[in-house]
């Protein structure tokens, strides 16, 4: 009896230590799918504005190619920002460093290197516009570019050839705390009742964009799961065929 009673004991440690691997693959997949999203958008942007290079050819000018080029560096490397920011998040690293602060300035200015590409390689207007009154404040920046970022890319994808995609960044300052407010409007195809609804409840299911933008399903899910955790609120306005507003 001893034998099987330690038999038993050895079989249940084993399949202890089993589930606990698979606990952990799945941690790093979940992870991994989020770093892959997250940086599709701003990645796909910058392929198209090689591509636009590319067929232009002997049109380009010089002064362009300057500005693609420019636009490419400064997006490939708050790409990289990102993606390590997301594996460090995922990592338990939730200690709030001043490294891990920014304010309303290089809030917008990361949103503008990271999305700039994506809409200009789809002649889409894109503007960030901050409330002066915000500026010079403080705050964590955990999980705010995805959010944010997540917001803007769908609004893109939404949005058609031409078309115009904005951010407003505020803050409702008060004695006790400080609210940030960020919308994301466009003048894509807009959303229906039901559609919102899903958004909110968690149920969105993916859809090609107005020039078949490929989608997995995962962006809106992953927004109203960050945006709970922060103890944040969004809230969706929209008409058919005259886009939509998202306000986190």
């Amino acid at each position: 009896m001893r034998i099987i009673a330690d038999e038993i004991v050895k079989r249940l440690n084993a399949n202890k230590a089993i589930e606990g691997l698979r606990n952990r693959v799945n941690e790093v997949q979940a992870t991994q799918n989020k770093v892959l999203h997250d940086i599709r958008g701003p990645l796909g942007g910058i392929i198209r504005l090689t591509v636009i290079i590319t067929e232009q050819g002997e049109e380009n000018k010089i002064e362009e190619i300057l500005e693609y080029i420019n636009l490419i560096n400064k997006s490939g490397k708050s790409i990289l920002e990102l993606a390590d920011e997301i594996l460090n998040a995922d990592r338990g690293n939730s200690v709030i460093f001043k490294s891990n602060e920014m304010d309303m300035k290089s809030f917008g200015e990361n949103l503008e290197k990271l999305y700039i590409p994506q809409a200009k390689s789809k002649n889409i207007q894109f503007d960030v516009n901050i409330n002066p009154r915000a500026m010079g404040i403080p705050f964590p920046k955990n999980k705010l570019i995805q959010i944010t970022g997540n917001l803007i890319s769908n609004a893109i994808k939404f949005t058609p050839n031409g078309g115009n995609v904005s951010v407003g960044l505020d803050m409702d300052i008060s004695h006790s705390k400080n609210n940030l407010k960020i919308t994301v409007k466009d003048s894509g195809e807009g959303l229906s009742a039901e559609k919102i609804n899903d958004i909110l409840n968690g149920n969105a299911s993916s859809e090609k964009g107005t020039e078949g933008e490929r989608g997995y399903g995962f962006g809106l899910q992953l927004i109203k799961h960050l945006i709970s955790g922060l103890n944040g609120k969004l809230t969706i306005h929209s008409v058919l065929g005259e886009g939509s507003i998202f306000e986190v």
